[in-house]
C-alpha cells in the first residue's frame, strides 16, 4: 500500500519532522515524498502550519492534564495497533507520543537559513470562462512549483484540487500534486523534474478529498494553461 493511502500518514509526518523516524523507515518515507504527491503535500502542510517560535514554554514538559487533552483531541487510541507495529518495527505508544509532540509543539526540522528558491512564471492557468487566472512559477532548479491565484481559492470540505501535467505527446495526464487551495508552493515530484517544459500543459481538476482515486482526473477540469519557454 502506498504511504499516501495510509490512515497514519499524518503520524508518519510527525515522526519524520521530530527525527524519530530512522533507518529503512525514514528512507521509505523520503522516497514516498519524492514519488507520491499526497505524501509531499501533507509533510509540507505540517511544516508550514506548525513553525516553532522561540519561547520558554517549549522547554517545559506538558502537565498530565495537557497530555490527557492531547490524547483526547488527537484520538490517540487509533494508534494502538498501527500497521507497522504488527511487523515489529515500531510500537504504537511511540507513534502516538511522537505524533502528539509533532502536532502539539510543532517541531519543524528545516534549515530556514537557506534562501528561498528563485521562481519564474511558466504558465497562466485559466478557466476560459472569464474566471480568475492562476500563475504557475517554477524554481530555477526545476524542483519547486508555485501557484499564485488572483484571489484566494480553497477547496470544499469534501474536495481537493489536483494539479496535472498534460504531456505534449497527448499521453495520459500525470498527477503533480493534491492541494487544499490554489495558492501554494510545492515540491515537484522527482519523476517530473525537467518535464515541465514548453509544449506541455498544466491543468487543475476538482477531486474527492485526498485526490483522484483512479490516478486520472475524475472531476471537472477548472483550469488549464500551456507552459511557455522554460
Amino acid at each position: 500500500m502506498k504511504l499516501g493511502q495510509s490512515p497514519h500518514l499524518d503520524a508518519l509526518c510527525g515522526e519524520y519532522l521530530l527525527g524519530t523516524l530512522r533507518g529503512p523507515a525514514r528512507a521509505r518515507f523520503e522516497r514516498a515524498c519524492a514519488q507520491e504527491p499526497r505524501v509531499a503535500l501533507r509533510l509540507q502542510h505540517w511544516q508550514h502550519r506548525f513553525t516553532p517560535q522561540p519561547s520558554e514554554a517549549f522547554r517545559m514538559p506538558p502537565t498530565p492534564p495537557t497530555w490527557q487533552r492531547i490524547a483526547r483531541d488527537l484520538d490517540l487510541r487509533r494508534y494502538r495497533q498501527p500497521w507497522y507495529a504488527r511487523v515489529g518495527v515500531w510500537r504504537g505508544w511511540a507513534l502516538a507520543t511522537s505524533a502528539a509532540l509533532a502536532v502539539w509543539v510543532g517541531v519543524v526540522m528545516i534549515d530556514r537559513s537557506a534562501p528561498a528558491p528563485a521562481m519564474r512564471p511558466i504558465a497562466t492557468l485559466a478557466s476560459g470562462q472569464g474566471g480568475a487566472a492562476v500563475v504557475a512559477s517554477l524554481s530555477d532548479d526545476g524542483r519547486w512549483l508555485a501557484l499564485a491565484p488572483a484571489r484566494p481559492v480553497e477547496a470544499g470540505p469534501q474536495q481537493s484540487y489536483e494539479l496535472w501535467l498534460l504531456p505534449p505527446d497527448g499521453s495520459a495526464p500525470v498527477s503533480v500534486a493534491v492541494m487544499g487551495q490554489l495558492g501554494t508552493q510545492l515540491p515537484v515530484p522527482a519523476a517530473l523534474v525537467g518535464r515541465l517544459q514548453a509544449g506541455a500543459k498544466l491543468a487543475v481538476s476538482v477531486e474527492p478529498a485526498g485526490g483522484s482515486p483512479t490516478g486520472a482526473p475524475t472531476g471537472p477540469v477548472i483550469l488549464v494553461g500551456a507552459i511557455g519557454a522554460v
